[in-house]
């Protein structure tokens, strides 16, 4: 039976009841969308009877969705379960179609594919919704000279909704954001004036330093990266990641064009000026869609008090706004959440220099960050921020310093809950537990914490790609496609987001889309690593080996380094270009006599070579290091040793069999 045929009858497009017939793969990424929600992630019977139901519809047994079926399946009723004496398919069903109603109310609002249960069935209908799941948008890229076209899936509309404990100074904010969405703005991508009441947004642009010279630019940097850690905890706000926005650093900014390519109705720009010990910010919050200024301000302090001044600029716009702006919320009240005692200020600054330092991600500056992070500490241990930072260069120690897990096990662990001790709403320090989880291969506690990190902060695009990794690891391929997505619509113009979701594509085999995506992330950065290396391999498993190999070749020039060298030498063994590949893994070999070189590097040299049996021995080595990269239930390449018994033996090593 043709399952797929069968499906056209159930999908109709709400307005033309025109027949449309979205794959297996979108309804499956939906139903695994739905079941990952703050709606339903407690509901356990529902989450049963939805998963059950969708399954047996897309199988083609649909019509056989009975009440004694679903209990005897979906609830373990047994044998002498008895619809008339026993209420629990109908109930369930009650409370599934409600809670579906509440789902696209809320984190659902803005989903392409609509679930739903007829009154009187307990087969589910498939329907796409007014709103597209894939909306395309073009613009011009000055640097490509080109235009450009970008896929992007509205991220669930209240992944910021739920019920977070708040810091009052991103509270104060949100009545300004909050109300903006009145007046008709833009959701994200595409300018869609009839979607802006339901989605809020803004971006924070990275605030000019005019001050005397680049030594003072950590204040700037650090002052728009603290801006958008605290709006980002604002329930139902989306704010655009610091890796886009800071897209703009050095630029002249056109508001129109910065609120289109990022998606936001509203642009926050801002500059700072610091001469001899006082410190000098203006502030102005633009209106995306047309460029009129909603609001700005000034503000004057001693560079001592550089920690209050997120504090003086909500109170200020909320003092500016809240007339016209006011929220009926109390909880968004100026009153209802007093702000947490200022850091000492000789740590404020060790911290905002580190912090500076950390994101230029390499060896020098992650030695660098840590010992601002270690000193700020020092200065006021009760900084927690400070923790967080030093637990998130810990975390990067294996893949920036070639650290071993080992090294950094316990530190990750005593700085990340140091900072929860000092403050529990802080979200990031329970993405540095799960990596701390994954390394000792216990998916269920990174699982854990993965969940209450979003749950604090949804609007982390690097928790979303964090956890989209996990998922990756433990095989749940629809899911990693959600997590992606979610993170690409954070960070808008961020190559590596966008790269993100063209893996995706390349693992489950649909090359042409892998190709596009990677593409349309070159357009917005050319000269991106990570982006030709995903190209490269798409275009390998594609049968395209010669653009493979040149895109391999210039992944490696660019980003140089063994991860880059060890697909290349995959891509020239699978191409048959043997004595290249070997030599490659001689340069390999060299280096690790020299360093730690990850093991997985040789392993995949030897697998382009097909060359099994040193393959496995490598990949034995690679889990003893710990390797989280070493993803064999994800990456394509290691296709050829599934049907192997040792595979299994590797799974069963890290607890995934």
């Amino acid at each position: 039976m043709d399952h797929n045929g069968d499906l056209q009858n159930i999908f109709e497009d709400p307005v033309s009841r025109r027949p449309c017939a979205p794959g297996l793969t979108q309804i499956r990424s939906q139903l695994s969308k739905i079941l990952a929600s703050q709606t339903f992630r407690s509901a356990e019977g529902q989450r049963a009877f939805l998963r059950f139901a969708v399954e047996e519809t897309v199988a083609g047994r649909g019509e056989f969705l009975k009440e004694y079926t679903i209990g005897t399946q979906a609830f373990d009723r047994g044998e002498s379960f008895d619809p008339r004496l026993d209420p629990i398919v109908r109930t369930q069903a009650r409370k599934l179609r409600a809670r579906l109603n509440k789902y696209f109310e809320t984190e659902g609002a803005l989903d392409a594919l609509r679930i739903e249960f007829p009154k009187g069935s307990y087969t589910p209908s498939f329907r796409a919704a007014d709103v597209p799941a894939t909306e395309v948008f073009r613009t011009t890229t000055a640097a490509a000279g080109a235009t450009r076209e970008l896929a992007a899936v509205p991220l669930a509309a209240a992944a910021f909704a739920a019920r977070f404990h708040l810091r009052w100074k991103a509270a104060v904010v949100a009545l300004v954001i909050l109300g903006l969405v009145g007046s008709g703005f833009a959701a994200l991508y595409v300018l869609r004036p009839a979607l802006a009441s339901a989605r809020p947004s803004i971006a924070v642009m990275p605030f000019v330093n005019i001050g005397s010279g680049n030594s003072d630019e950590f204040l700037s940097d650090g002052l728009t990266s603290e801006l958008i850690d605290s709006l980002s905890r604002v329930p139902g706000l989306q704010v655009v990641a610091r890796t886009s926005s800071f897209r703009f650093k050095g630029k002249r900014i056109d508001i129109g064009r910065a609120g289109r390519e990022l998606g936001v109705a509203t642009v926050l720009e801002g500059s700072v000026h610091k001469s001899g010990n006082r410190l000098r910010v203006t502030v102005q919050l633009n209106n995306a869609v047309d460029g009129y200024r909603l609001w700005s301000g000034n503000y004057e302090r001693e560079v001592k008090d550089a920690a209050e001044i997120e504090q003086e600029i909500s109170q200020s716009i909320a003092g500016a706004l809240a007339v016209r702006f006011a929220s009926p919320n109390d909880q968004l009240s100026p009153k209802s959440r007093p702000s947490r005692a200022s850091p000492n200020p000789s740590a404020y600054r060790d911290y905002l220099k580190g912090r500076y330092v950390w994101n230029k991600l390499n060896l020098d500056s992650l030695r660098a960050a840590t010992a601002y992070f270690e000193q700020a500490i020092g200065e006021d241990p009760s900084y927690a921020p400070a923790y967080t930072a030093l637990a998130d260069s810990y975390v990067m120690a294996p893949q920036v310093a070639s650290a071993s897990p080992a090294e950094v096990l316990s530190k990750i662990r005593a700085a990340a809950s140091k900072a929860l001790e000092l403050d529990p709403s802080l979200g990031e320090p329970h993405f540095d537990l799960a990596v701390a989880a994954e390394y000792e291969y216990d998916w269920r506690t990174a699982e854990a914490e993965f969940t209450k990190g979003l749950q604090l902060e949804p609007g982390s695009a690097v928790g979303h790609l964090w956890y989209a990794k996990l998922l990756g690891l433990e095989g749940r391929k629809d899911e990693v496609l959600v997590q992606r997505r979610i993170a690409a619509e954070l960070d808008p113009v961020s190559p590596y987001a966008l790269q993100a979701v063209g893996g995706y594509f390349s693992v489950v085999g649909r090359y042409d889309d892998a190709i596009a995506q990677f593409r349309s992330a070159l357009a917005l950065e050319p000269g991106f690593g990570l982006t030709h290396q995903g190209l490269g391999v798409a275009y390998i498993l594609k049968g395209m080996q010669k653009e493979g190999i040149r895109e391999l070749e210039l992944a490696q020039k660019l980003m140089p380094g063994p991860g880059r060298l060890a697909l290349l030498g995959y891509g020239y063994g699978y191409s048959g270009k043997t004595a290249e590949a070997r030599q490659i893994l001689a340069d390999l070999l060299r280096q690790g006599e020299r360093r730690r070189l990850p093991a997985l590097a040789i392993a995949q040299v030897y697998i382009g070579l097909g060359n099994k049996d040193q393959a496995f021995a490598w990949l034995e080595k690679a889990i003893d290091q710990r390797d989280l990269d070493a993803s064999l239930q994800w990456d394509s390449l290691y296709e050829p040793l599934r049907s192997d018994r040792r595979y299994r033996a590797l799974l069963r090593r890290m607890k995934l069999a």
